[in-house]
């Protein structure tokens, strides 16, 4: 399998040592779409943005990529887990169609039926009560899909290439040797030791939702969560997990191409959809009409950040619910859109999800 950044270019084996660690929150789009302000503004502020470097030599960083990028496991050395079981080694699921999955120590598949087959949605339920969604890539190639969705316009050859990150790097090799990750079955609430959550959050209470946070904290915490675990890596998701998170949808007849890319206002909380009536961000998981193949508002609800970055630009994704007083319905921001702004602002509507590769 190759993975695919940046249209057609495949995936570089060189190790890189650069670790982007910085990252600072933008204005609503729609301010900009409505004003034009922020993108005047953003060239001076952009010059502001810090970067960071991890240091490692390449003998290093060779030894961690080339230690999980090992030939596939052979599946009868690793033993076999039931739905509601928790697993105490890293274990196996075979769903009834024979697809199977992996799941991490102390991790457990859902008892309710409807969330065991791997190609409509394998939940998983962490030590913590997280839940995650298994993103089979044994049929949905591991890529950038170039859905033809970018605000103001632009190429996907525009994009910061990070295939030269480790981090990245392990992420894909963990990815081709289990076919497979893990994606936050809702947007990241943030829990007592101030580590990100993926709980279902409806009674609004104030804090719970991830917003207004540094995305350099917000990139450690991802990393800290199950630290403990050395069976699973938690990571703040790039572009590439949510395009083949969205292609999954598609390849799995969830929903349509044009679902995604053009109008998501029928599976979306945004200001003119059927059934959340302008609800505002601060609930996570609230509609089951928000579902798809188990995971929630991946389309409107609150914007997300991303690790993909345009130039000093991050890139959010999703739509947002309703930033400007209904100027944004869904048909204009469906679920594929990319959106790159300044990260100079912890704006409160927009968030994040946390995601997980097997170790």
């Amino acid at each position: 399998m190759k993975a695919i950044i940046n249209g057609n270019k495949p995936l570089k084996v060189s190790v890189a040592i650069i670790l982007s660690i910085s990252l600072l929150l933008a204005v609503s789009a729609c301010g900009k779409a409505d004003s034009g302000n922020i993108q005047a503004e953003s060239t001076s502020e952009q010059s502001g943005i810090a970067m960071a470097q991890e240091s490692l030599t390449k003998q290093e960083s060779e030894d961690r990529v080339q230690a999980s990028s090992v030939q596939a496991p052979e599946n009868a050395e690793i033993p076999s887990i039931a739905a509601g079981e928790r697993a105490t080694e890293k274990s196996i699921y075979t769903d009834a169609n024979g697809d199977t999955a992996y799941i991490p120590v102390q991790f457990m598949v859902s008892e309710n039926e409807d969330e065991q087959a791997i190609n409509t949605g394998l939940v998983v339920i962490g030590p913590d009560g997280s839940e995650f969604v298994w993103i089979p890539t044994t049929k949905t190639e591991l890529s950038v899909r170039d859905f033809g969705s970018y605000f103001f316009g632009g190429d996907i050859s525009d994009y910061y290439d990070e295939t030269d990150l480790t981090e990245y790097q392990e992420m894909v090799a963990s990815v081709e040797r289990y076919g497979g990750f893990y994606m936050g079955r809702f947007e990241a609430s943030r829990s007592d030791e101030g580590l990100p959550a993926s709980k279902r959050v409806t009674d609004s209470k104030p804090g719970q939702i991830w917003v207004q946070f540094s995305p350099q904290d917000t990139t450690a915490a991802c990393r800290n969560l199950y630290a403990d675990n050395d069976t699973v890596q938690g990571f703040f998701p790039w572009g590439i997990n949510w395009d083949t998170t969205l292609q999954w949808l598609v390849d799995s007849g969830n929903k349509l191409i044009s679902d995604i890319k053009a109008d998501s206002t029928s599976w979306g909380n945004y200001s003119n959809d059927s059934f959340s009536d302008g609800a505002r961000g601060n609930y996570t998981g609230a509609w089951e009409e928000a579902k798809a193949n188990n995971i929630y508002d991946l389309a409107g609800n609150n914007w997300e950040w991303t690790q993909e970055r345009s130039g000093s630009n991050y890139v959010m994704r999703g739509g947002g619910y309703n930033l400007m007083g209904g100027s944004c319905p869904g048909n204009k921001y469906p679920a594929a859109l990319r959106d790159p702004l300044p990260g100079n602002d912890h704006h409160p509507n927009v968030t994040f999800r946390v995601a997980l590769y097997v170790k």
